[in-house]
């Protein structure tokens, strides 16, 4: 019960405390040292020296970090990252025992300095590996959980390394602590080599793997590769940018707090003890800041409100010091830092450096929590030197000079928000395929490949085949290699030829064709004598010796070919009443005979809607595609409503869409009328959002802006789907955000409703509903873009089906820091795989106000809905034991 109770407390999950808990005594060890240490530097510095010589120092410690990370950036290319963290903590345990014997039997003047400088190079070093150690092993998603944790283990480092400091200074002496830095960093050590062995499988195959390239190609880690990483990454650069500006505005109020304490304690004990206690109540206060607003800060504002809290707080601890300069207001002054910068700002800053990728990671944050750091700290010695040495300004009045970086520092907290989430959106969409860039060209190899194989084939039937797919891939070109068949050896090649050379309109071949008038074969003449009456407008009885010479069909064409074209021998009477017959047409030679007339009306002047009309509603599929080919060919609106119905035909919607297309703008209306009938069957309204996407005008966009609320889930997500892409061409065209947000709403309290009925199946086979819910989510995901065309919403939901867990987890991190709150509370839980079904559950029974407990209960509530899919579902799981055999939903 009592895990239960701290994991709600420290919002975390089962597994959470056993895989944190080295972390945070590693933690906990490390800061408890720095704290030790750094009272003890400063208390046995200014006991020799005077405060305005403290820049000095802080100066050649951002001078000699440099030399120092360059020293373990180079060990890093010979050791993996475990070995150069125990090794480096085993280094510094080392140098404190050693300083710790200096101090006791050696008299040296320069001691003090050195260990200043030290003690400033280990603060910098150690407490950065902890947080490396950290992003390596954990996610995106579990660090927003687990630095919560990891702060506290920090901030009750400080807590301790306080307390003891106020305690032990006083009775053993300053020099002591030492001696207790020196043992919690070999602690430290053994705690790396825990954390090690205990990490998450996935996550450590993943570091494994990086090892293992890296011991194959050993990347070049030296300080000029890290400074080239950082300038190549936007995000970085911004972070580089934060932490520099921040480190001159918090060693300035550091300098602020040291030199006004200097003049208050002059005894180096009790100076000594004056900071521990500090460190003790600050580390308090901290401890509260992390457990009752870190969380709440991040989950609810996300990182970019987090980074403004630290120099807000300063900002306004700057201006007391202004007003009084006492010690009281320096001491709120740096409180502040220490409060919120091991709480919030610690936590906000090392969630940026999670969508850097690893490769790059270790050496770009070992540089920047260095160098980078240490070089504000040196500019900040000169600030002070210039200021306080030089212009004699008081601590008080160096409080002007710190509102410039304090300023700076607000401006580069915007931009580093900024560049995290695009950082995160470009992560994700990385994963992006283009379907039509990867289709065309895989299209166009199977094409040379059909020419190149099946029609050079020896094979009559491959020939055939590939003549296929030019005449049923609507071709309006033809090809060179369908030209070299008119002479080809088998008579059903070239009859096949020349039909689709006539239908892709060629008339290069009318000098190839003429001879085959006189071809052997009765059916290459009659195909061919079709495509010279279409293309030669020859006179067919000139060219007829006897009727037995042709296919019928053939003959009753060409005449009525002849007879259509203007002229002396035009007769449209006579080529209505031969057409007519021709649509008419029965018995064995009727199919033929109306396909040709079909065919033919596409061709011949516009003087022909009777026949036209009548091969439309042909029950024969081929008749009516030709039929509806002519309708385009000819631009027939009228019979736009007959286009509308062969909608409903699998077959022959695609050619009924691309006729309609040919209206234009002008069909807009109808589509919008038909869409708008509940009257009209549902597979027809299913298609109309498809080709007013085709369509794409501003007029298309708003038909299907009004008519977003469906039943349907089909129709629905298609109406969804087509305004997603018209809005990307059409970003100025408004639309009733109103009719969006109240479909998004209906859409989430399906889905937590579905999770109802998903916790209530009780074994019953759910992959039916989990297809749907699949359908659910993207809908909603659309539904979000639609309202906020700004946010890379396509990369954030592909994000989430990716099998990655830190891809996961980004996704979520970028959903976390671009969604409304309201909308993120709403969304999250639904998306978070860390929250179980279950819990989902309970979620749903809070929003909706009712509870679905069992299986009866599940069939119900999806009988209820209007999703024909989800019904077929209720109606199987209704007999309990029945295993559902659903397809997946279109």
């Amino acid at each position: 019960m009592s895990l239960t109770v701290l994991n709600r407390v420290l919002n975390l999950r089962p597994g959470d405390l056993s895989r944190g808990w080295p972390f945070f005594s590693y933690y906990f060890l490390i800061v408890a040292s720095y704290v030790m240490g750094g009272a003890a530097r400063d208390a046995l510095f200014l006991d020799k020296f005077k405060a305005v010589q403290l820049p000095y120092a802080d100066i050649a410690i951002a001078v000699l970090v440099g030399f120092v990370v360059s020293l373990y950036l180079r060990a890093s290319r010979r050791t993996g990252l475990k070995n150069l963290l125990i090794l480096s903590l085993l280094f510094f345990s080392a140098n404190a025992f050693a300083f710790w014997w200096a101090a006791h039997y050696s008299d040296w003047e320069w001691l003090f300095p050195v260990l200043y400088v030290w003690v400033g190079i280990f603060g910098v070093l150690a407490t950065t590996q902890v947080w490396t150690l950290a992003n390596f092993v954990w996610t995106t998603r579990e660090s927003k959980r687990l630095f919560s944790l990891l702060g506290s283990g920090g901030i009750l480092g400080g807590i301790f390394g306080g307390l003891l400091t106020s305690l032990a200074a006083p009775r053993f002496g300053t020099e002591s602590l030492l001696v207790v830095m020196g043992v919690f960093s070999l602690l430290s050590g053994g705690l790396v080599e825990i954390i090690w062995r205990g990490r998450d499988a996935a996550v450590g195959a993943a570091v494994g793997a990086d090892e293992a390239d890296s011991a194959e190609q050993p990347p070049e880690h030296s300080l000029w590769q890290s400074l080239r990483s950082i300038r190549e990454s936007g995000l970085l650069q911004t972070i580089a940018v934060l932490i520099c500006i921040a480190s001159i505005a918090t060693t300035v109020a550091g300098w602020q707090l040291k030199a006004i304490a200097k003049e208050a304690i002059q005894n180096k004990d009790q100076y000594a003890a004056f900071f521990g206690s500090f460190g003790l109540w600050t580390g308090v206060a901290s401890l509260g800041a992390q457990l009752l607003i870190t969380s709440k800060i991040l989950k609810r504002f996300g990182v970019g409100v987090a980074l403004f809290v630290l120099p807000a707080a300063l900002l306004a601890g700057s201006l007391g010091v202004l007003a009084s300069g006492s010690l009281l207001a320096a001491i709120l002054l740096r409180g502040s830092d220490k409060v919120l910068r091991y709480s919030v700002d610690t936590s906000a800053l090392q969630l940026l450096y999670l969508p850097v990728p690893s490769r790059i990671k270790l050496q770009a944050k070992s540089f920047i929590d260095t160098v980078v750091w240490r070089l504000g700290d040196g500019l900040a010695g000169f600030t002070v030197l210039i200021f306080a040495a030089t212009l004699h300004l008081t601590p008080r009045q160096m409080a002007w000079v710190n509102l410039v970086p304090l300023a700076a520092w607000m401006c580069a907290a915007f931009l580093a928000r900024r560049q995290y989430i695009a950082t995160l959106s470009g992560n994700m969409r990385q994963l992006r395929l283009d379907p039509a860039q990867n289709t065309a060209p895989i299209l166009d190899v199977l094409t040379t490949n059909v020419l190149a194989e099946k029609l050079a084939s020896d094979n009559v039937s491959d020939v055939l085949y590939a003549l296929d797919l030019f005449e049923m891939g609507h071709w309006r070109q033809s090809h060179e290699a369908v030209r070299n068949l008119l002479e080809h050896s088998a008579p059903e090649v070239r009859q096949k030829a020349i039909a689709v050379l006539n239908a892709a309109g060629d008339k290069s071949a009318r000098a190839m064709i003429a001879p085959l008038l006189h071809d052997e074969h009765i059916q290459v003449r009659t195909e061919a004598l079709l495509y010279m009456t279409q293309h030669d407008r020859i006179d067919p009885l000139q060219h007829i010796r006897e009727v037995g010479d042709f296919a019928g069909y053939s003959v009753r064409s060409a005449i009525v070919a002849f007879l259509s074209q203007p002229g002396e021998s035009q007769n449209l009477v006579a080529a209505r009443v031969m057409l007519d017959g021709m649509a008419r047409e029965d018995g064995p030679e009727g199919r033929r005979t109306r396909l040709e007339a079909a065919r033919l009306i596409g061709w011949l002047p516009d003087h022909f809607e009777v026949q036209l009309h009548l091969l439309l509603q042909d029950a024969d599929q081929e008749v009516a595609r030709h039929a509806i080919r002519a309708v385009a060919a000819l631009r027939k609106r009228r019979e736009a409503p007959l286009l509308v119905e062969r909608l409903g035909d699998p077959e022959l919607r695609n050619d009924a869409a691309d006729a309609l297309l040919t209206f234009e703008d002008s069909i807009a209306g109808t589509l919008r009328d038909y869409l708008a009938d509940n009257e009209t069957p549902i597979e027809i309204r299913r298609e109309i959002p498809p080709i007013l996407l085709r369509l794409g005008t501003p007029v298309a966009l708003r038909i299907l802006a009004n008519n977003i609320i469906q039943g349907d889930s089909i129709l629905r997500y298609r109406i969804i789907a087509a305004l997603n892409k018209l809005r990307d061409l059409h970003k100025s065209v408004d639309i009733d955000v109103s009719l969006v947000e109240t479909v998004l709403v209906a859409e989430i309290m399906g889905l937590y409703r579905s999770y109802q009925i998903l916790a209530s199946l009780k074994g019953q086979p759910a992959e039916p509903l989990l297809e749907s819910m699949k359908d659910d989510l993207e809908r909603i995901f659309r539904l979000i873009k639609l309202m906020a065309p700004e946010h890379d919403l396509q990369s954030a939901y592909i994000g989430l089906q990716s099998k990655d867990p830190v891809m996961r987890a980004n996704a979520l991190e970028y959903l976390d820091n671009t969604l409304k709150p309201q909308l993120k509370n709403l969304l999250v839980p639904l998306i978070d795989s860390d929250v179980s079904v279950s819990e989902r559950s309970r979620i749903a029974d809070r929003f909706l106000g009712v509870k679905v407990r069992s299986l009866e209960e599940a069939v119900a509530a999806l009988r209820a809905v209007e999703d024909p899919w989800l019904k077929s579902c209720a109606e199987l799981w209704s007999s309990a034991g029945t295993k559902p055999q659903v397809q997946a939903a279109p």
